[in-house]
């Protein structure tokens, strides 16, 4: 009995060490882009429509050629980063409206264990999605939109 407790043993030992793999969520400590700024806003909406949310803005955010900006993890939620006028911006949302156009951001499944001023930007470099921490964003002073966020 006592090689077959060691045949399993090793067995078990052997599966582990190949079942082991880096972490498809790790941070990449030399990020190909440039950032001088990040920092966000919650937004609220009137009683009729309900909806909560952040609005995340990254200043002056360059990639390096062949770098795809994607998306922007904060507070549990996720959501695209879009470009526009110098730099890019997230609408994330909290609890969603009466509205079916209006997306929830919230996951359920949150890659990251993050600060409450932490988000972590995702890009694409030659077809692999890599991930990029953002160590302190400044929170600025909230917006109410009485009928809803505008459209994007």
């Amino acid at each position: 009995m006592k090689p077959t407790i060691k045949a399993t043993v090793l067995l078990l030992t052997i599966v582990s060490i190949f079942s082991c793999k880096p972490s498809q969520y790790a941070f990449q400590k030399e990020a190909p882009l440039q950032l001088t700024r990040a920092y966000f806003n919650n937004w609220t909406t009137g009683v009729k429509i309900g909806s909560t949310g952040v609005n995340i803005y990254l200043a002056n955010l360059i990639p390096e050629k062949n770098i795809t900006i994607d998306s922007v993890y904060f507070r549990k939620m996720k959501g695209k980063l879009q470009e526009e006028k110098g730099l890019y911006r997230s609408r994330l949302t909290k609890r969603l409206t009466n509205a079916e156009d209006n997306a929830l951001t919230t996951t359920g499944f949150f890659p990251f264990k993050l600060g409450n001023r932490e988000c972590v930007i995702s890009y694409i470099e030659s077809g692999v999605t890599k991930y990029h921490k953002v160590n302190y964003v400044e929170e600025k002073e909230g917006v109410y939109y009485p009928y809803g966020p505008p459209k994007d």
